[in-house]
């Protein structure tokens, strides 16, 4: 479960005591930084503890998706890992992980990402996967898994059994996949029954309806017939299946967190998620109890539950050595995960005038005390490299320009937002020998033909904008490979 602030309350702390949780989970709101984030855990250990040791999960994906910031090494996104076709290279930005993840005081990191990006309108996933070809995902996020659990960290498959196949966020509602049920299981489920065979520990349910799996339409997290039928029937997993937490829209705002805790646990979930309110915490734990006294939820399925969490907090007790620093690795991930869409990538000389205009979300889940910070931008990291970059504020001032000053076009989902996309053209409409950066997934690429150079960094961090901008000034050329087929759904 989770609570507020980057420190814990003698109130949280008394709660938490008494709900006996599993464990805890980390978010942005937790984290000041890397070290402040371990004596934040001691503390919440010191108080809760009760002989086996806690659970302490947090969403270190890479990418958009990193709670830890300050004091960890910068990982570019799963998409970005994918473009360089990398094994090693995935295993290397496990261990990495894996070191953040211990050093910071937790044990279980919710990731790999094992959807498959087969709907270029999904945004919840979006770059956080390793691509649209299922053989493709599983072999490069097994290798970033792999590298966690060398780095002695439980790795977390999600999301089963998919959720790259909507575009419907569940955190808002409740998404269903189309499709049949042959063309799931030789997509969605692929990445999965690839994980099973690989002996993962731990796998995340998603909060989607799938119809052709299940026609009673129960989102998989609730879902019999998807958790135990299939993921330990014919995929025949024996490790902990972890919900997604129970307080996101599709629950929440469908059946309630209350009643969904008490069917996940019957449709065979082990471990429950509520990432926001102690207080609901409770009143599921309230209800869980109730559910057991009046038969609905045999006493057998929770004591099965506990077995296997209890399993793998023991897995989590046994000391294993810190993995060693790698403070290149995040670098190197970046350079490769440039990919040239279009055209080549210019060269620019130390001494080139550059205007970057930036059309982008510039929403990075950051922590405590980066919150305020200024977000990375590209004229920031060519400005770094001694290029003369300036920051245009708005598609108007361009006519300000000269013709001899560079534009560096900077965009992200202008696919979701019209006013963006015609900002966008009416750029390259001026100025079509501007650089098109696509920072997040590239499919706004396709919808901006104009433009004659196109690049994808697949991340609007740091690590991904200094990495372009010293490809510019180095004048390398990106070998990256597009991880998805540049389509856009209408």
């Amino acid at each position: 479960m989770g609570f507020d602030g980057s420190e814990a309350s003698p109130q949280t702390l008394s709660a938490l005591a008494a709900l006996h949780p599993a464990g805890i989970i980390l978010f942005a709101r937790n984290i000041v930084s890397v070290e402040a984030c371990a004596a934040l855990v001691a503390r919440v250990r010191a108080a809760c503890e009760d002989g086996l040791p806690f659970l302490v999960g947090v969403d270190q994906e890479g990418g958009r998706v990193a709670r830890l910031r300050r004091g960890a090494t910068e990982i570019p996104s799963a998409m970005g890992l994918a473009a360089s076709e990398d094994e090693g290279l995935c295993e290397r930005a496990g261990l990495a992980l894996a070191r953040d993840v211990r050093r910071a005081g937790a044990t279980v990191n919710f990731a790999p990402v094992l959807d498959v990006a087969s709907d270029p309108r999904n945004t919840v996933i979006g770059t956080r996967a390793f691509g649209d070809d299922p053989e493709h995902v599983a072999r490069l996020g097994l290798a970033l898994a792999r590298g966690l659990e060398r780095g002695g960290v439980v790795a977390v498959a999600k999301h089963f059994p998919g959720h790259g196949a909507t575009a419907v966020d569940s955190h808002r509602a409740l998404p269903v996949v189309t499709g049949d049920a042959a063309q799931l299981r030789s997509r969605d489920l692929v990445p999965f029954a690839r994980a099973v065979e690989s002996g993962i520990r731990a796998i995340m349910t998603a909060h989607v309806a799938i119809p052709a799996l299940d026609p009673d339409g129960r989102p998989a997290t609730l879902s019999h017939r998807l958790l135990t039928d299939v993921l330990r029937g014919e995929l025949a997993f024996r490790g902990v299946c972890v919900t997604d937490c129970l307080e996101m829209g599709a629950i929440a705002g469908t059946i309630g967190s209350e009643r969904a805790a008490v069917e996940a646990l019957r449709a065979g979930a082990d471990l429950l998620i509520v990432s926001q309110t102690l207080a609901l915490a409770a009143r599921i734990a309230e209800a869980i109890a109730d559910a057991v006294h009046e038969g609905s939820l045999p006493l057998e399925r929770l004591e099965e539950a506990v077995a296997r969490v209890e399993a793998l907090r023991r897995w989590t007790a046994t000391p294993r050595p810190l993995p060693a620093a790698d403070p290149g690795v995040g670098r190197e991930a970046a350079r490769r995960a440039l990919t040239m869409a279009r055209g080549t990538l210019p060269h620019w000389m130390p001494s080139s005038r550059v205007a970057v205009l930036s059309l982008t979300d510039a929403t990075l889940e950051r922590g405590a005390a980066d919150a305020q910070e200024e977000g990375a931008s590209l004229a920031q990291a060519l400005r770094a490299m001694g290029v003369e970059a300036g920051v245009v504020r708005g598609a108007g001032r361009l006519e300000a320009v000269d013709a001899q000053t560079r534009v560096a076009l900077v965009v992200s989902r202008a696919q979701h937002d019209g006013a963006r996309l015609e900002a966008a053209r009416a750029v390259l409409a001026r100025r079509p020998d501007a650089l098109l950066v696509v920072v997040g997934e590239p499919y706004d690429v396709m919808l901006l033909p104009a433009a004659r150079d196109a690049v994808c960094t697949f991340g609007e961090e740091r690590v991904s904008l200094t990495a372009l901008a010293e490809a510019i000034v180095a004048g390398s050329q990106p070998a990256g490979k597009m991880p998805v087929s540049l389509a856009v759904a209408e």
